[in-house]
C-alpha cells in the first residue's frame, strides 16, 4: 500500500485490524494528541503489534513522512497463531506487553 506525504494511516482509538511493515520511506508515530513524536518507523520495521496486543486499539497517530510504502498483515492471522503457542510462551508475551 502506498501513502503520500502527510497521509494518516491510523489514529488513536481505532481498532488494530492490521499491523504494518514499512518497506519504503518513513512513518511518524505521534502521541495521542499529536503533540509529540513517539517513534520514527523506517524500512524493515514493523508498527502495530504492540498496540494490538495491549488492547487492540492504536495508541497514537501514524502519519506518512514523504512517500511511504507499507505491507499490511492481518492481526486476526497473528491472533490465530498466538492461540496455538504453548501457554508458557503466552504468559511471557503477556508479561512483556504489560510493562
Amino acid at each position: 500500500m502506498e501513502l503520500i506525504h502527510s497521509e494518516v494511516l491510523f489514529i488513536k482509538g481505532m481498532p488494530v485490524t492490521s499491523f504494518f511493515l514499512v518497506s519504503k520511506g518513513t512513518l511518524l508515530v505521534f502521541s495521542n494528541d499529536g503533540s509529540k513524536l513517539r517513534r520514527w518507523v523506517g524500512p524493515q520495521q514493523i508498527v502495530g503489534i504492540h498496540d494490538a496486543l495491549i488492547n487492540g486499539k492504536w495508541q497514537g497517530i501514524g502519519v506518512a513522512h514523504g512517500k511511504v510504502e507499507v505491507v499490511a498483515f492481518s492481526f486476526q492471522t497473528l491472533q490465530d497463531a498466538l492461540k496455538k503457542i504453548p501457554q508458557a510462551h503466552r504468559v511471557l508475551l503477556d508479561e512483556l506487553f504489560a510493562s
